[in-house]
């Protein structure tokens, strides 16, 4: 039989009730435990009247608070101090294998496999805690009790809060146990919205939702976010459906789905701020329409009174990848929001020809195709509700008909057709349009020479790459978000030009292989056909001072030789005519690898009168640390390099003997004057 134990008091009693609910819908004979102070022995017979049909029970287990008078308050607010009955589960079980599971989860399928692992050289098993990936997350703990029980454990963690006032749990717990913790697997912790949701790329790791296919326990927000977090994979009406099911539901093994109701049309309404004209009115006069109600800001006061509807789904601080799977199913949009609007969002409506309906208070831009603007709400619904359903949608990969190799192809051309290569991404597209990026401050005639780079491709021996975004964004990890939402619509204007060129450009993402695809399982391969590139080659390396390329890991151990010259960090191209200088007096028979941003694009075009192929490889260093660490959202690589993902000042020089052999000039950013 399996083992659950629980830690709540009455105020936790809907909590607790929907994770029983969502455990015995899934599994027979499981045995739950509830530590409890004040919880009525009658819910616990009345519940188990239905649970013994399916060989299952839970058990009242009382404690006393006062145990834990000289202990502090837990530091969450949502937590209190019965959790700390957790720690005395060797004292009170006699089980040797037990689940402990936090308060704000659900199961939702067998445990049997989780059950099956084997934990004799462990004291306990959990997930990686995606906020902080150098810890574990205790909201689920496969505790091996035999262990805790022998060492007393309990006992020393009660005394570990009292003594050294660790008001985090879970602290406690990783401090106490360090390196001895065992790993789940993250479908057995699948921790959605939890930290900060707004969009930074460089905190990506919050896009952890995205990586978890088919999570056996769900670990849900504390608090009110509860009830109103909207996962991409719309995990809070899961909740919501274990909690409305009938005991004689969970025992049939039957999970309801009360909540999904099907509608005539899917509408979106995208608002930067609260106020706006006729939501409230469109959303009860149009009940055959299903409203999303989408939101980069918070925006829950003042519109969850909407929500009081069957029809609207209200979507608050989206991101980005979330927001694109509700366009794609939608049949029009309400532009009705009072206040700025999001750019992007109205060019991905035109883009995707969806009708749009507007006052002439709220509009975005003129009437035109597919834009409608109206003086009254009379006139809006009458039109909205003729609209047919849009059964033949265009998608983002219908927009622009822009030819790109796949990575192998692309890889192909380097390897066969010895090609040099220039790779564009979305910061060189950012200097085009006149913006400065991070390491590199826009400069018109860079700007000038990047779109050259891509619009003129007069020398055979140059293959230029874009990012591989205009078909197939699905196989993309939370990053196709911000392909669809964020460089798709920044760029439309000039990726109409490209379109008429009818140039096959190869995969920029020849060196961006790992991170940003869901299926990572043939990232091994690219990387193994990446080698033989320099496979016994001497080769030369043209970089930032902090990028340190292939230093710490076995990226270039295959070369027969390195030799490395070290540029400025930023704004490289203010000494492009230097570097050029000192790569043709060091190009011998060398292959060239570049990792200098924009500026490596200019050098590859106006070194061409070289016999050398030169590569713009740019960030590979990052992806293959990730690729051997495994990692499956961007993490920090833990050493003294570069990462684009985040900043660098604070990095040191790098004393590696052998790193510092390699390097036979360093090119200093000039003073201006």
């Amino acid at each position: 039989m399996k083992t659950i134990v629980l830690c709540a008091n009455y105020d936790k009693l809907d909590q607790i009730e929907t994770i029983l609910k969502s455990i015995y819908i899934n599994n027979n004979d499981v045995k739950t435990y509830v530590i409890n102070s004040d919880i009525s022995h009658e819910w616990f017979v009345n519940i188990n009247y239905f649970l013994k049909k399916i060989n299952s029970e839970i058990i009242d287990e009382k404690i006393d608070l006062n145990r834990f008078n000289e202990l502090p308050e837990l530091k969450n607010a949502n937590k209190s101090k019965i959790e700390y009955g957790k720690f005395l589960i060797p004292e009170l079980i006699n089980e040797d294998k037990v689940l402990y599971l936090g308060n704000n989860t659900i199961i939702d399928q067998n445990l049997d496999n989780l059950f099956a692992i084997d934990i004799k050289d462990k004291p306990l098993y959990a997930t990686v805690d995606f906020v902080h990936p150098d810890k574990f997350n205790m909201n689920v703990m496969l505790i091996n009790n035999i262990y805790w029980r022998n060492n007393n454990i309990g006992n020393q963690f009660l005394e570990l809060g009292k003594n050294y006032d660790l008001i985090d749990d879970q602290a406690m717990i990783n401090d106490g146990f360090g390196i001895n913790i065992g790993k789940l697997p993250e479908i057995y912790n699948y921790q959605i919205g939890i930290g900060n949701p707004n969009f930074e790329l460089t905190n990506s790791y919050l896009y952890y939702e995205d990586t978890v296919a088919g999570p056996v326990i769900i670990q849900y927000p504390t608090g009110s976010r509860l009830i109103r977090e909207n996962s991409p994979k719309n995990l809070s009406k899961k909740w919501w459906n274990y909690h409305g099911s009938e005991w004689s539901e969970v025992i049939a093994h039957l999970s309801p789905n009360r909540i999904d109701k099907k509608f005539d049309k899917e509408a979106i309404i995208f608002l930067n701020y609260a106020e706006n004209h006729g939501a409230e009115e469109l959303i009860k006069r149009l009940p055959n329409i299903h409203f999303n109600i989408v939101s980069i800001r918070a925006l829950y006061t003042g519109l969850d009174i909407l929500t009081q509807k069957e029809n609207v789904t209200l979507y608050p601080q989206i991101l980005n990848y979330q927001l694109k799977s509700i366009i794609e199913k939608t049949d029009l949009c309400f532009d009705i929001g009072y206040g700025d609007k999001d750019v992007d969002f109205e060019t991905v409506l035109k883009m995707l020809d969806i009708p749009t309906f507007a006052f002439s208070d709220t509009q975005y831009h003129a009437k035109g195709t597919n834009y409608y603007v109206f003086d009254s709400i009379e006139e809006l619904i009458s039109q909205a509700d003729k609209l047919p359903t849009n059964s033949s949608k265009k998608s983002f990969d219908d927009i622009f008909d822009i030819s790109i190799k796949s990575i192998d192809e692309t890889l192909n051309e380097i390897l066969e057709n010895k090609k040099s290569i220039i790779r564009i991404g979305d910061g060189e597209l950012d200097l085009i349009y006149g913006k400065g990026i991070g390491y590199q401050r826009f400069n018109p005639e860079l700007a000038k020479i990047l779109k050259n780079s891509i619009l003129s491709n007069p020398n055979p021996r140059i293959l230029t790459c874009l990012p591989d975004i205009f078909t197939n964004l699905d196989r993309y990890n939370e990053m196709r978000g911000y392909y669809a939402l964020g460089v798709l619509p920044r760029f439309s204007d000039f990726f109409k030009e490209i379109e008429k060129i009818k140039y096959s450009y190869g995969s920029a993402f020849m060196s961006r292989m790992y991170m940003c695809f869901k299926d990572k399982n043939k990232s091994q391969h690219y990387f193994h056909k990446l080698k033989k590139i320099w496979q016994d080659k001497d080769i030369l390396i043209v970089e930032g001072e902090y990028t340190r390329s292939g230093v710490g890991n076995d990226l270039f151990k295959n070369a027969r030789s390195i030799q490395r010259i070290i540029c400025p960090a930023k704004d490289a191209y203010d000494e492009v005519d230097e570097i050029e200088e000192a790569i043709r007096n060091n190009a011998q028979n060398k292959l060239i690898l570049l990792m200098l941003g924009p500026t490596a694009k200019v050098i590859v075009n106006d070194l061409q009168d070289l016999d050398n192929q030169i590569l713009d490889i740019g960030h590979i260093d990052t992806e293959y640390e990730w690729f051997k660490m495994g990692a499956k959202y961007v993490v920090p690589i833990g050493k003294n390099k570069h990462m684009a993902e985040s900043a660098y000042e604070y990095l040191s020089e790098e004393d590696n003997p052998q790193y510092q052999k390699e390097i036979i000039m360093k090119i200093n950013k000039k003073e201006k004057l």
